[in-house]
């Protein structure tokens, strides 16, 4: 029995003998009450105290740089964020008549009749 352990059991003795108005004749039943407390105490810090974890290795942490905006993507898909972005940009103006070009003008029958 280690002395750092009969001491606790010693005083745990001690305060039992005193609670119970410090009777004569009963220090061993006073020790061995102590002895069954003072155990069960030592087994309930052990099952409650947590197990050690192995030490983490500490490795530096780089910071991480704040992002830059995306930029425009250059193929021809488009996504939904995109088109309504461009649409809030775009004025609500109506579009104007295509004019015809040489090509339809030469293309086009001519019966005499003018457009």
């Amino acid at each position: 029995m280690s002395v750092q352990l009969e001491e606790q059991i010693r005083a745990r003795a001690h305060a039992i003998w005193e609670q119970e108005g410090r009777p004569d004749g009963k220090s061993e039943e006073h020790w061995l009450r102590a002895c069954d407390e003072v155990s069960f105490e030592a087994e309930a810090l052990k099952k409650a105290a947590p197990k050690k974890a192995a030490p983490r290795k500490t490795t530096a942490r780089k910071t991480a740089a704040p992002k830059k905006p995306a930029a425009p993507r250059k193929s021809g898909k488009t996504t939904a964020k995109a088109e309504t972005a461009a649409a809030a940009e775009t004025t609500t103006e109506a579009p104007k008549p295509k004019r015809a070009t040489r090509a339809r003008k030469a293309a086009a029958p001519s019966d005499g009749k003018t457009a």
